[in-house]
C-alpha cells in the first residue's frame, strides 16, 4: 500500500508538477499561455500545482532543499539538466503498480522524508 501512495505521488508530481521551461524570458509567456492554463486547471482538479519559471527560482531562492527530478528521458538530463537536479526518467505508460526494480529507483531518489517539497520537471506542461 505505501508503494502504492507513492507511486500516485510520484506520478502525480511528474506529470504535471511543474513547469521548467530552459530558455529565459518566457516566465511571462508562460502563465498567460492557454496550455499552461489548462494544465494548471487539471493540476488542481488531480490535487498539485504547476508553477512557472520565475515561480522555481522563487521556491528554490526560499527553499534550498527542494528536490529537483528530471523526469526526461536519460538522454536528455545527459545532455543538460539544472543543476542539482537528479534523473529519475518517467514513462507515460506508468500506471499500477511497478516492477520492483523501478519502484526501487523510485523510493531511492524521493526517500523517506513525506515534507520536502518535490519539483519534478520536464520539456514543457505539454
Amino acid at each position: 500500500m505505501r508503494v502504492i501512495h507513492l507511486m500516485r505521488r510520484v506520478m502525480c508530481l511528474s506529470v504535471l508538477t511543474a513547469l521548467c521551461c530552459v530558455s529565459a524570458g518566457l516566465a511571462d509567456q508562460e502563465a498567460g499561455s492557454p496550455l499552461f492554463k489548462e494544465a494548471q486547471r487539471a493540476a488542481e482538479r488531480d490535487g498539485y500545482r504547476l508553477i512557472t519559471t520565475a515561480g522555481l527560482r522563487e521556491l528554490l531562492r526560499a527553499d534550498p532543499d527542494v528536490l529537483l527530478v528530471d523526469v526526461r528521458f536519460n538522454y536528455e538530463f545527459a545532455a543538460g539538466h539544472m543543476p542539482g537536479a537528479v534523473s529519475l526518467p518517467v514513462d507515460l505508460s506508468d500506471k499500477g503498480d511497478l516492477p520492483a526494480a523501478r519502484r526501487q529507483a523510485f523510493e531511492d531518489v524521493l526517500g523517506a522524508d513525506k515534507d520536502r517539497t518535490i519539483v519534478a520537471y520536464c520539456r514543457g506542461f505539454r
